[in-house]
């Protein structure tokens, strides 16, 4: 049998998808002829269908060094270098490719698909288009220019390039689930359900689209029609973490408890099996482990962008030697705007030393155009508005910048960037303030916390670098004005009755909180709970006035307040007598919105960084007398505080006097600490060791 027939016999063995044959031919080809291009080439492909990548790599590049001139020989080295994480150099080698086969339009349509997955969004349309050019009814060249033309923020020429996609492979579920996206971005949310129904009657089986049918619903507000669709992705793809994460945060945040023990059971598998896309800030609000909470971020990093060892090292600034007069600090966030984070912080970015720091906000979240805005751009020295920016641009803007130290304010909270992160956009990075765990998967390299929230002995639950700030880890902002209270009876509440309170976003509800609240309620005779409620949560109140009755409290003991401007919902705190803090999660911002607005919160310490924070802020405002050990003492400490007015008024006298001057609302202190620690930071990365941080 001649070379040529042998290498026809193993070609059609592996198109009949038997690979050990077909390598065992190969091989007999290359023993014959070591410089056989084709059994080189396909034979890589073998290696690589058979998961072996660094060989499937170096079979196919031999085979391109004897012809340079196969366009398929170039598209599968693509192939191999993409599924190693090597997305650069598999664009480069399609565009080879194409450069050889210009006519191809598959090659395109693999080369447009690439483009987008390194975020080169302008160069993807140029491949989509030549697909196009060549084939007109392309519908992946349809589908990648939508994705393209999404990616550049021409939201209706992405719909009209996803129309066309869909209407020539009306069955192809992402290209429906794209369009889908597009038109509820757009508003047109009948149009949004209306192609899911339609593609979803023809692939019911589809979880991707269910996946994509249940956030419309939750956007939309449909909370049961959403926690339904949740549940059929659930039965599709048992092992589909952020179904599972939605659908638990989604239950406790209606007040929806019926299946919640076996969520959390089911969730807590998932983390100890590896589970992948379980949220760790869900995580946050359910009972768990430090450890636990470690595992389940690392995770979350390694689904969405794989682990530490497997991303390229980004080059370190040149400018990164510490030898200028002042380190360039880079705050990178979503919520500089009118949000609780923009309230706490916004006075440590007008506090900094200008002397010592340049200060430059990264902000990827949207512009409301609010006073808090405003006073945010004036706040920096320079304020970058990188909403939209792929995670490559926003990198190389802060790499262009030359930061020292990039500190990330959202960490694994909605709109968060943490491929930013990965790619190493500045040579310390840090987490500060945004989110109250570790965010695992080597992202920064240090976590900011203090003595209670972050303890030494904790350390080992941390995949960062603790930094202890004396006093409360969080910044809190003097200047925020608290608005006159109305009248009791304006408010809808008793003019007589003790009023406990809780403004708390109601994820941080559960039986277990709940059951102590309507102890407390049962013990303080003629109290009523005050909660934070949307006219459009009717569900939630319905749900927390059921669970009352059956706890054998009346439900109208229940009271609603409607969000309102900041300083009007601060002015709300001075109508209540009383906040009763969550748990695991505690109040956090709302926490020291009461405390700052003169109301006392009871809470006690738990296990997470979550669990910790109330206990933080209580000891910095000098009331640790509040923060107690387990929830009996909690019930009987809020018990007693309601019969005791005496006691309440000292609490209240103290916050509106001693308690306002103390270290959880010094502004400026709490900058100078930060300042210091960033300080020690740079002294750490010219030793080139990193050790705890402990301010004070």
């Amino acid at each position: 049998m001649s070379i040529a027939d042998e290498f026809e016999r193993a070609f059609r063995l592996h198109q009949q998808g038997k690979l050990r044959e077909a390598w065992l031919r190969y091989e007999a080809v290359l023993a014959a002829e070591p410089r056989h291009a084709g059994a080189l080439h396909y034979s890589g492909v073998v290696l690589y269908q058979s998961g072996k990548l660094p060989e499937a790599a170096e079979r196919i590049r031999a085979s391109i060094a004897v012809d340079a001139a196969s366009p398929d020989a170039w598209s599968n080295l693509a192939l191999v270098l993409d599924a190693a994480g090597r997305a650069d150099a598999a664009v480069n080698a399609l565009l080879e490719a194409a450069r050889l086969a210009p006519s191809s339009a598959a090659i395109h349509v693999n080369l447009a698909a690439a483009r987008l997955a390194i975020g080169d969004a302008p160069g993807a349309e140029a491949s989509a288009r030549a697909v196009l050019a060549l084939d007109p009814r392309s519908a992946a060249g349809w589908h990648n220019l939508a994705l393209a033309l999404k990616a550049q923020h021409r939201a209706l020429e992405a719909l009209e390039a996803s129309a066309r996609s869909v209407a020539i492979a009306p069955d192809e579920p992402a290209y429906s689930g794209v369009k889908a996206q597009l038109e509820a971005a757009a508003g047109l949310t009948a149009q949004a359900r209306a192609t899911l129904d339609a593609v979803l009657a023809r692939r019911p089986q589809s979880a991707d689209l269910r996946f994509e049918l249940a956030g419309l619903l939750e956007r939309e507000g449909d909370s049961i029609a959403a926690m339904r669709a949740w549940e059929d992705v659930l039965r599709l793809e048992p092992r589909q973490g952020a179904a599972l994460s939605q659908l638990m945060f989604l239950r406790q945040r209606v007040a929806d408890w019926h299946d919640l023990a076996s969520l959390r059971q089911r969730f807590r598998d998932g983390v100890a099996s590896g589970m992948p896309l379980l949220s760790p800030f869900v995580l946050l609000s359910q009972p768990s482990t430090r450890a636990e909470q470690r595992r389940c971020a690392d995770q979350w990093v390694a689904s969405l962008i794989g682990h530490p060892g497997d991303r390229a090292a980004a080059p370190v600034p040149a400018r990164f030697d510490f030898g200028g007069p002042r380190l360039r600090l880079g705050y990178l966030s979503a919520d500089f705007h009118t949000h609780a984070t923009a309230f706490l912080a916004a006075g440590l970015f007008e506090h900094h030393d200008r002397n010592q720091f340049d200060v430059i906000a990264y902000s990827t979240g949207p512009n409301d155009r609010g006073a808090m805005r405003a006073r945010l751009v004036r706040g920096f020295d320079r304020f970058v508005d990188c909403a939209g920016f792929a995670p490559d641009r926003l990198a190389a803007t802060i790499r262009g910048d030359a930061i020292d130290i990039l500190v990330d304010l959202k960490g694994h909270t909605e709109d968060a960037a943490p491929a930013v992160l990965a790619l190493r956009a500045a040579p310390i990075q840090v987490h500060y303030l945004g989110y109250p765990g570790t965010l695992g998967g080597g992202l920064v390299d240090y976590l900011v916390g203090d003595a209670i929230v972050t303890p030494p002995e904790h350390a080992a639950n941390y995949a960062e670098t603790l930094v202890l700030l004396p006093g409360s880890y969080q910044v809190n902002d003097r200047e925020r004005p608290i608005a006159p209270t109305p009248a009791r009876s304006e408010l809808g509440l008793p003019d007589s009755a003790i009023v406990f309170c809780c403004f708390n976003n109601s994820y941080k509800f559960n039986p277990e909180v709940f059951d102590a609240w309507m102890g407390i309620l049962h013990e303080a005779t003629g109290s009523v709970l005050w909660l934070l409620a949307r006219t459009t949560d009717a569900l939630l109140i319905a749900n927390l006035r059921r669970e009352a009755e059956a706890r054998g409290v009346d439900g109208e003991r229940l009271h609603f307040a409607a969000p309102r401007p900041n300083a009007e919902y601060l002015g709300l705190y001075r109508a209540a007598d009383l906040f009763l803090d969550t748990w695991p999660y505690n109040a956090h911002t709302t926490a020291s919105d009461a405390l700052w607005a003169g109301c006392p919160v009871v809470t006690f310490t738990g296990e997470t960084f979550a669990g910790r924070v109330a206990a933080s802020l209580l000891a910095a405002v000098g009331l640790p007398e509040l923060v107690v050990g387990d929830v009996p003492s909690y019930v009987a400490t809020a018990v007693a505080l309601a019969g005791n007015h005496a006691a309440r008024a000292r609490l209240r006298e103290h916050l509106d006097g001693p308690g306002r001057r103390s270290a959880l609302f010094d502004t400026a202190a709490t900058t100078r600490a930060l300042e210091t620690a960033y300080r020690e930071m740079a002294a750490q990365y010219r030793r080139g060791r990193r050790e705890l941080i402990r301010i004070g």
